[in-house]
């Protein structure tokens, strides 16, 4: 489920490659993949507050990239003497990125295909503001600040307001330069209604 504070009457609603770690590391909690879900909230929900941090699209594509890249190396391993019948969607993918290093393009590809479709680093953003409905929405680009806004808005004496490093950074392996005018409109085909719904620009040269 999403992290759910009950006694602080709180819902983050954890998107994956947007800074989530570093949120539950301020606020002392910690992660879970499971915080990565969003269809088991409680049932009296719209009475928590719900926050969330939401990324660029493109930008966000490119880090799920590097994510998926650098676990499937440092698993290589582990993942090649798995049988392919107990292999998760995402632990497949991983073998194949270990096998064969494939491209930024070849990625967007894939992501094109319907191949990423099923992996959770990958799913839109959209699919988080529609079934949790935040009522604060962070953005990765500035979040010192907003993770500050965020801390005043929720503190009831017990959150620590101290910056927390941003945690889980995956090394720069692929980069925005190596995106082509074709790949950059397929990711934002793909991401429309993440476009259409936090308001970031396409054109946008991302950090």
């Amino acid at each position: 489920m999403s992290l759910i504070l009950p006694e602080q009457k709180l819902i983050f609603l954890h998107i994956p490659k947007c800074a989530g770690q570093s949120v539950e590391q301020a606020l002392g909690v910690r992660h879970h993949h499971r915080h990565h879900k969003f269809d088991d909230l409680p049932e009296d929900w719209q009475s928590y507050l719900r926050f969330t941090f939401i990324r660029h699209p493109i930008n966000r594509f490119i880090s799920a990239c590097n994510y998926n890249l650098r676990v499937a190396i440092n698993t290589q391993r582990d993942l090649r003497r798995m049988p392919s019948g107990q292999m998760s969607a995402s632990k497949a993918y991983r073998l194949h990125l270990a096998d064969h290093r494939p491209s930024l393009s070849s990625m967007v590809e894939d992501l094109h295909r319907g191949r990423l479709r099923k992996l959770k680093t990958f799913k839109p953003q959209h699919l988080c503001l529609v079934a949790g409905r935040p009522q604060f929405i962070g953005r990765v680009e500035c979040f010192d600040h907003d993770l500050q806004r965020l801390l005043q808005l929720i503190d009831k004496g017990g959150l620590s307001q101290r910056k927390p490093p941003h945690i889980n950074r995956s090394p720069h392996q692929l980069s925005e330069n190596e995106l082509s005018p074709v790949d950059r409109k397929r990711i934002e085909r793909y991401y429309r209604k993440d476009f259409r719904m936090t308001g970031y620009p396409r054109q946008q040269r991302t950090r």
